[in-house]
């Protein structure tokens, strides 16, 4: 029986943030704790919130430092509500008694918007991540289980890049220059992108996901792909499973390790490409890894290849397990440590390779 283990890291900031680092990040998780603070949560959110809290000691430390922030700025919000007016009679009592000078509180009132937008301004010093709250998960359901998706936009800057979690789980990691909107569409998992993003895709049963573009569209189950879109062009890079382009009438499907190209004015054409070709047009996602339901082979092929250092997996079992994580500015020894943990396997470092066994 194969497992499916969640692995999620981040690097050292005060605070971490356990789905992402020095990028923004959009998480479910936030708007969980939240709505849980205020006590508005349905019980699968609370068991999705338990179960997250148990994958690793960052995730849960993580949310007792939110909570803490945010009961701390509800209390405030509280002392700040509005009396009920008083009776005619309580204010005759009041002309009787002796005035006395207000005491003004120093603490500083969190406004109310803030509670609207999900995580309470949490610009405390401590969360340096950057929270695009603008994009708000409009809910629906996967027979039952719950589905959130989003709707909003980001837009990145000509030195930025950013980290975008989407409701259903989905990673998206969007380039510079590059701009990434949900369509919002009830039951529907739609986004429209211009520029590049690497995705990696949740699976989730009937339910496709799909990239529009000016030059064409691309529809996935569950997958990791790179996307490229501009001025009416579009390239595609599948790095494991399989992606469906359509442009200009006509369709094909793209595995792994293979390339596609499509644009405004001519149908997809599909290539075969290597090793050297994907590392080469990832480079740009830098110290960035991503694994959406990732065997365990496949993630030490990978990570061999991002450290330069060998890593084998020494069991046939454990290399079928399924890895999901993101992991930004990460060493290989913190990315060995979280996968082993998560997979209850043991992690050997040697002077020339990494060994991952029983």
């Amino acid at each position: 029986m194969i497992r499916r283990r969640n692995v999620t890291a981040s690097a050292g900031e005060t605070t971490p943030r356990p789905d992402n680092i020095k990028t923004g990040t959009i998480a479910l998780m936030d708007e969980i704790i939240c709505r849980s603070v205020r006590r508005l949560t349905s019980p699968a959110e609370e068991a999705e919130l338990l179960r997250w809290r148990r994958e690793s000691m960052q995730n849960e430390r993580y949310f007792r430092d939110l909570t803490h922030v945010l009961e701390e700025a509800r209390e405030v919000e509280e002392q700040a509500a509005v009396p009920v007016p008083p009776t005619g009679r309580e204010l005759l009592g009041r002309r009787a008694q002796p005035r006395s000078r207000p005491i003004r509180s120093t603490r500083r009132r969190i406004p109310r918007w803030a509670w609207q937008f999900g995580v309470a301004s949490v610009a405390v010093g401590a969360f340096t991540s950057l929270v695009l709250s603008a994009i708000r998960p409009s809910a629906d359901s996967v027979g039952s289980v719950p589905f959130e998706f989003g709707t909003g936009e980001v837009v990145t800057g000509a030195a930025e890049a950013v980290t975008v979690k989407l409701g259903d789980g989905t990673i998206v990691r969007l380039a510079p220059e590059s701009r990434l909107r949900m369509m919002g569409q009830t039951g529907r998992r739609e986004v429209w992108m211009d520029g590049r993003a690497f995705f990696a895709v949740t699976k989730v049963e009937d339910r496709p996901f799909v990239v529009r573009t000016h030059a064409g569209a691309a529809t996935v189950l569950g997958t990791r792909f790179d996307l490229a879109a501009r001025e009416g062009d579009l390239q595609l890079l599948v790095v494991d499973g399989s992606v469906n382009v359509a442009a200009q009438g006509a369709s094909l499907d793209v595995t792994a390790k293979q390339s596609a190209r499509a644009s405004a004015s001519a149908p997809p054409v599909r290539m075969e490409v290597d090793s050297a070709y994907i590392n080469s047009e990832l480079a740009w996602l830098g110290d960035f890894l991503v694994f959406e339901g990732t065997s365990l082979s496949q993630v030490a092929s990978e990570l061999s290849a991002h450290y330069g250092v060998p890593v084998e997996v020494l069991d046939d079992d454990l290399a079928h397990e399924t890895v999901v994580g993101v992991f930004s500015d990460q060493t290989l020894e913190d990315v060995m440590e979280f996968i082993c943990r998560a997979i209850s396997a043991h992690c050997s470092f040697q002077p020339s390779r990494v060994t991952i066994s029983p």
